[in-house]
């Protein structure tokens, strides 16, 4: 049973968005901290194959093309050829990654919201 005020719709449409959303913020914590700091962390590629993985899957059941045309090929090079070889797929993969998760809505409270709650729990 839905929630009250929720249609079937805006329930697949939260669970798309938090389905891509998760890779995109594991690829974004890997691009960033080896932007910001020049670390790669520990099992990076291994985090990176599976993000390709999910979106790869995300992208052929919704039918839908959100993601940005070279950001599965950019990911998979960056695999390839590793982080400190690829500056410039790494700054391109961060700015795609980037827009992507602005456009994207994540279901639950925003910080600047007033209420933090999730609305009625329900004993169902």
């Amino acid at each position: 049973m839905m929630p009250y005020g929720r249609s079937c719709i805006e329930a697949v449409e939260m669970q798309y968005a938090t389905d891509l959303a998760d890779p995109l913020l594991q690829v974004r914590d890997v691009v960033e901290s080896f932007r910001s700091y020049q670390v790669i962390p520990p099992g990076w590629d291994e985090t990176l194959r599976h993000a390709i993985a999910a979106l790869s899957r995300l992208q052929a059941s919704a039918q839908v093309s959100v993601l940005p045309a070279g950001l599965l090929p950019d990911l998979d090079l960056l695999v390839t050829a590793g982080l400190d070889r690829s500056s410039q797929v790494v700054d391109k993969v961060a700015t795609q990654v980037a827009d992507v998760l602005k456009e994207t809505t994540i279901p639950g409270p925003a910080p600047e919201d007033d209420d933090w709650s999730f609305g009625e729990a329900s004993a169902s």
